[in-house]
C-alpha cells in the first residue's frame, strides 16, 4: 500500500497548499480515538463556522454511535477480506476532506497498520497541519505520573507494560506536530506550545440546572452526593465511601450514589438531582466536575497536586471547585453538607465558570486562535503561548 499512499499524499499536497494561499478556512478532522471530547470540540468549531468532522474506530459503552460523524466500518463492508484495507481507505479519505488534523498521542488513522510510524511525516508532506493534545493514558509513562502513578498502575497495570511504546509515540508527535496543547493531564509531555487547562468543552444547554439546590443540611433533610468512579483507585473512591460512612455514623443524613458504568443520560439525570458532586480525590478535575458545575452543583476535587503554573492559571480564572483530597474529604464534605447556602453559592459560581471557560463559545474561540496560528501563521496571544521543550 505504500506506493498508493505516497502518490495520494503528493497529489493532496497541491490543493491543500492552494487553499492555504487563498486564505480559505481549513477543514478539520478529529480522531480516531473515540473520546467524547472530540465530539464537543468539533461541535464548538462548527458553531464558529468551520467544516469539522469526527472519525473513530468505535465507541465506548457509555456513549452512542451517533456521537461521532464517521466510523471505520462505514468505509468498507464487514469481513476479513476488507479489514486489512479499511484503515488505509480511511486515511485516503482524511487526505481528501481535511486540512488540519487533531489527534491524541495514541497514534493516527494508520495506527493499526504497517505505516503507523510514518503517518505524521506523510501528513506533513501532504501540507496538512497537526495539532495534538493528551487525554490521559496516551501520555501515561511510569516515572512521569506524579501522585497518580501508584493508583493509576493499580487500575491499569498495562501502563507499565506499554510505557516505552507510549513514550515513542509521544516523541513522534513532539517531532512532527505543528502545535501541542498541554492541558491539566499528568504524564510524559516533553514538548508543548500552549498551556490550556480549561480545554474541555461541554454542551451547557444540555447540562443546565434543572432545579434549584435544596435546603437539606444533613440534620433536617438528606443530602445526596454523586460520584462517577470509572477508575476506583485513581478517583479515591474507597476513601470517599469511608468518609460518607463516617459522616453517617455521626448522625448526618447523607447518601452516596455511585454512578459506575452508567450511560451518560443516566449520569446527567443523577447529577441534576444531586446536592454535591465529588470528582476525584487524588489528581485534578475533568469532565465529571465540569458537568457538575454546569448543572449548578458544588464540586469537590483534588487540585493541590496540580503544577504551579496550572494551578495559578485556574486560580486566575476563578475556578470555584472545593479542593479536597483523600485526607481532607471528610471535613470538606461535612462543611458543605451542613451549609446549604454555601452550596448554592458554589453552584452558581460553577455555572458561571463553565459558561466563561468550558462552553462551546469559550472553547471554540480558543481553538479558532490555535487554528489561525497553525494554518495561517498568525501569532498566538501572549497569554496562550507558553512554548516548552524540544
Amino acid at each position: 500500500m505504500l506506493p498508493v499512499i505516497v502518490v495520494a499524499v503528493i497529489v493532496a499536497r497541491f490543493p491543500t497548499l492552494r487553499r492555504r494561499r487563498r486564505g480559505l478556512r481549513p477543514r478539520l478532522i478529529w480522531g480516531p480515538i473515540p473520546i467524547i471530547s472530540i465530539k464537543y470540540w468539533s461541535q464548538a468549531l462548527r458553531a464558529q463556522g468551520f467544516t469539522s468532522r469526527t472519525c473513530v474506530f468505535g465507541y465506548y459503552a457509555i456513549n452512542q454511535r451517533s456521537d461521532f460523524d464517521f466510523h471505520y466500518d462505514d468505509f468498507l463492508p464487514a469481513g476479513l477480506l476488507f479489514e486489512p484495507f479499511r484503515a488505509y481507505l480511511v486515511f485516503l479519505w482524511v487526505l481528501c476532506v481535511s486540512d488540519v488534523y487533531f489527534s491524541f498521542f495514541d497514534g493516527g488513522f494508520l495506527q493499526v497498520t504497517a505505516l503507523r510510524r510514518i503517518e505524521l511525516p506523510l501528513l506533513r508532506l501532504a501540507g496538512k497541519r497537526i495539532v495534538a493534545s493528551p487525554y490521559g493514558s496516551d501520555i501515561a509513562v511510569p516515572g512521569h505520573l506524579d501522585v497518580a502513578e501508584e493508583p493509576l498502575l493499580r487500575d491499569y497495570p498495562e501502563i507499565a507494560v506499554y510505557g516505552m511504546r507510549t513514550r515513542r509515540r509521544v516523541l513522534s508527535f513532539a517531532r512532527w506536530a505543528n502545535l501541542i496543547v498541554r492541558n491539566y493531564q499528568y504524564g510524559f509531555l516533553p514538548r508543548w506550545d500552549v498551556l490550556w487547562p480549561t480545554q474541555l468543552a461541554i454542551d451547557v444547554a444540555q447540562w443546565r440546572p434543572a432545579q434549584p439546590l435544596g435546603d437539606a443540611n444533613g440534620h433536617v433533610g438528606e443530602v445526596v452526593v454523586v460520584h462517577a468512579p470509572n477508575h476506583r483507585h485513581i478517583k479515591g473512591t474507597q476513601r470517599l465511601i469511608e468518609a460518607i460512612d463516617h459522616l453517617c455514623s455521626e448522625g448526618l443524613r447523607v447518601r452516596l450514589e455511585l454512578l459506575e458504568r452508567r450511560p451518560n443520560s443516566e449520569v446527567r439525570t443523577a447529577v441534576l438531582q444531586a446536592d454535591i458532586v465529588v470528582e476525584q480525590l487524588i489528581a485534578g478535575y475533568a469532565m465529571f466536575a465540569i458537568e457538575g458545575m454546569s448543572a449548578g452543583r458544588p464540586v469537590l476535587s483534588a487540585l493541590s497536586w496540580l503544577p504551579d503554573d496550572v494551578r495559578a492559571d485556574l486560580k486566575r480564572r476563578g475556578l470555584p471547585i472545593v479542593d479536597a483530597n483523600v485526607d481532607t474529604v471528610t471535613e470538606e464534605l461535612r462543611a458543605l453538607i451542613e451549609d446549604p447556602q454555601r452550596r448554592r453559592g458554589l453552584g452558581e459560581a460553577g455555572r458561571r465558570f463553565v459558561l466563561d471557560h468550558h462552553s462551546y463559545h469559550a472553547v471554540g474561540a480558543v481553538w479558532e486562535v490555535i487554528i489561525q496560528h497553525v494554518w495561517g501563521g498568525e501569532a498566538l496571544p501572549m497569554g496562550l503561548s507558553q512554548r516548552h521543550g524540544c
